[in-house]
């Protein structure tokens, strides 16, 4: 008896299970690149760009978008420029003991790449000043502003005009640059301290006191990374929540008008009776049907803006 001829699987679904590999590839090398600047990132770059693209060509929201991209970029890139040199006074103040104190070499790599990123995060923040500057300014972003300058602006921000592409993906990584680098410096200068200090356990020095310098360093910072672990991953559950409860909210409005809804169908009169014949509605209830408007049970949360610390 011949075996049964296994049937292929549909090229349609191959496709499928390889782009859903690429996606899940690409979302969890995009989660470690910016992890060290994770709320940044998504606060400022990633969701205000991702609702641009949705808004299309509808200026009201594109005018709305703009605004707050434009007021909170310029926030992010003045935090990134304070950022970085702080980073790199810090480097400059630090570069010259892996020197004196024969450090391993990999102390003065990390160092110099720290100032490097320092550097690159003040420059690069200014250029992309230099892009917001282009923008209308506060008082030309309403809603009379024509719909030629909208879509120049939606083009200048998100860099295409059909679809998006290899200059969106691009414009992307510019608007989050800054911020990167920053990051990265100050990543880096820890990295390089810290090779610093346990130079002695590095090269297998004999025991002396920089061996108790280097305890006490790693003990300090080791309960300085819990506790910035511990911080970010209270602010992640906090997003979800308050996520969560804006959703909520949403579900609970929609309910509650459904209900008046249903409400005013019931107290309406029927068609064909007379007035004397019309039902008579309690004082409450009238008061509710005139006076009701579809926005007046809606729950309006604090929009409150998240802005940087530095």
């Amino acid at each position: 008896m011949a075996d049964s001829a296994v049937t292929p699987a549909p090229p349609t679904l191959k496709v499928k299970s390889q782009s859903c590999c690429v996606n899940c590839l690409a979302t969890f090398l995009l989660a470690i690149a910016t992890a060290p600047y994770r709320r940044s990132f998504y606060m400022y770059t990633w969701k205000p760009l991702v609702e641009l693209r949705r808004a299309g060509d509808d200026r009201a929201k594109v005018v709305a978008l703009v605004k707050d991209f434009k007021s909170d970029k310029y926030a992010e890139l003045q935090s990134a420029q304070v950022a970085g040199s702080f980073c790199a006074g810090a480097v400059f103040a630090t570069i010259n003991w892996s020197k004196q104190g024969n450090a391993h070499w990999t102390a003065d790599a990390l160092f110099f790449c720290s100032l490097a990123c320092s550097l690159w995060a003040v420059i690069t923040s200014i250029q992309s000043k230099s892009i917001l500057d282009d923008l209308p300014n506060d008082d030309q972003l309403n809603s009379s502003l024509p719909i030629d300058e909208v879509q120049r602006m939606r083009r200048s921000i998100l860099r295409y005009r059909k679809r998006p592409g290899i200059r969106h993906c691009a414009m992307i990584f510019i608007w989050q640059f800054s911020t990167m680098m920053s990051s990265y410096g100050w990543v880096t200068f820890v990295a390089g301290l810290t090779v610093y200090m346990c130079t002695p356990f590095i090269k297998g020095e004999e025991w002396s006191q920089k061996h108790l310098i280097a305890i006490i360093y790693l003990t300090t910072g080791f309960i300085g990374l819990v506790t910035y672990l511990s911080s970010t991953l209270f602010v992640y559950v906090g997003e979800k929540d308050y996520l969560q409860s804006v959703a909520s909210s949403k579900v609970s409005t929609s309910d509650s008008e459904d209900a008046i809804g249903a409400q005013r169908s019931t107290m309406l009169p029927k068609n064909g009776t007379s007035s004397a014949g019309k039902t008579k509605m309690p004082a409450r209830a009238r008061t509710l049907y005139d006076g009701y408007e579809p926005g007046d049970l809606e729950w309006h949360r604090p929009q409150r803006k998240r802005r940087l610390l530095i």
